[in-house]
């Protein structure tokens, strides 16, 4: 059977894509360069991973923009209209969706082995799902090179693949968040600013796994509704891996203020760098705790 005709106009959720991708680029640095001017002693393994999803974000909207531009602008010369849709020189934006994806669910993984106080079986399920993901994605790609047609995505193997690929993503957020939020709760003691600290802790873990899943699920149900000349789902799928890496950048950014909040009021507080859920509290952190942990108990509880 033949494959599908596209055109121009069939392909402008590509365009959609770039300029939704476009301002959470902006976001991703802004929220980034934040991240190195508040946390300079941070462990360079927190720095490099920061670095490189920036690095591989912009590569992402960068090959997304040139693979439109070749689309619509150069395809539409004659000699090069039977390029249009083909794909060997476009999947990095893709592939890069996939590692971003499993990179940040991998630190999540990290944080949840802390918060759970060495949980191995549950971080080993999250990095099983997560891997699951990377697994799917990058089969599902590789079909898409081989075949060099974008319309290969609807192709029966890509069903399988990508829904494999999406579904585990979607139970390995759950499974984050809920996590998080399970251990997070137990660590909640009488003074009120601790509750304030852990409740803000779980508001994040929450909406960790409700943006990320609300754009996956609405990138399943696009990929799976759309005809074969419908591309709907691409606007979702591109910003996805951004949504991911955002959302670990305000988490990350976000300890600071949870450790103001722990300090202020002048009574003995619990060290703050429990509230590290990476376990990899800044030296200003663990001074703070130890200047804390000097000062007189009170018997004042909120």
């Amino acid at each position: 059977m033949s494959a599908p005709s596209i055109s121009v106009a069939g392909l402008t959720p590509f365009v959609v894509a770039v300029t939704v991708c476009a301002p959470l680029w902006g976001i991703n640095l802004a929220q980034a360069t934040v991240y190195y001017r508040t946390y300079k002693t941070d462990r360079p393994f927190l720095k490099w991973l920061v670095g490189i999803c920036v690095l591989f974000n912009t590569a992402q909207l960068a090959v997304l923009a040139y693979t439109v531009y070749f689309w619509l602008i150069t395809c539409r010369i004659p000699p090069n209209y039977l390029l249009l849709g083909t794909l060997k020189r476009s999947m990095v934006p893709s592939y890069l969706t996939y590692f971003l994806t499993s990179l940040v669910q991998s630190f999540y993984a990290l944080r949840v082995w802390h918060v759970s106080e060495k949980k191995l079986w549950v971080v080993a399920l999250i990095l099983f799902l997560s891997l699951t993901q990377f697994v799917g994605g990058f089969a599902l790609c590789t079909y898409l090179v081989i075949q060099n047609s974008i319309t290969a995505v609807y192709s029966k193997f890509n069903h399988v693949s990508g829904g494999i690929e999406l579904a585990s993503s979607m139970v390995c957020d759950i499974l984050i968040s809920g996590s998080l939020v399970y251990y997070l709760r137990g660590r909640t003691k009488t003074f009120q600013s601790t509750r304030n600290a852990v409740n803000k802790l779980v508001l994040y873990s929450v909406n960790i796994g409700i943006a990320t899943n609300l754009f996956a699920l609405v990138n399943l149900i696009t990929w799976l509704a759309n005809s074969e000349t419908s591309f709907t789902w691409a606007v979702f799928h591109f910003a996805l891996g951004k949504i991911y890496v955002n959302s670990m950048l305000v988490s990350l950014n976000a300890r600071e203020k949870i450790r103001a909040e722990l300090s202020t009021g002048g009574r003995y507080q619990m060290a703050t760098s429990m509230f590290d859920v990476d376990g990899v509290g800044t030296k200003t952190a663990r001074s703070r705790d130890v200047q804390l942990s000097n000062k007189p108990f009170s018997s004042h509880v909120a």
